[in-house]
């Protein structure tokens, strides 16, 4: 989360309604485990929201859970794997 923060110059928020609140965009850091959840909550948020994985190996079941929504997914330095808003083909 801290290094995610870093990279976009904002400070983390772990007590706010997102785990990073950049100018334009909202990320959640999720395990593999809490990633149900994540989409649940994000799937209803205005404006682009992110959930970030803890690990690398995260990111093929972030893509499958966020299939069909608009929530984009990133790496765990915060790298833009799927940008918010874009839908799979």
């Amino acid at each position: 989360m801290n290094r995610i923060a870093q990279r976009y110059g904002v400070l983390p928020t772990p007590d706010g309604p997102f785990d990073i609140q950049a100018e334009k965009f909202s990320i959640d850091v999720e395990t593999s485990a809490s990633l149900d959840e994540a989409v649940e909550k994000l799937r209803i948020q205005p404006g682009p929201v992110y959930i970030a994985v803890t690990n690398k190996e995260g990111i093929h079941l972030a893509l499958s859970k966020t299939e069909d929504t608009t929530i984009g997914v990133m790496d765990p330095q915060g790298g833009i794997v799927r940008d918010s808003g874009d839908q799979p083909e």
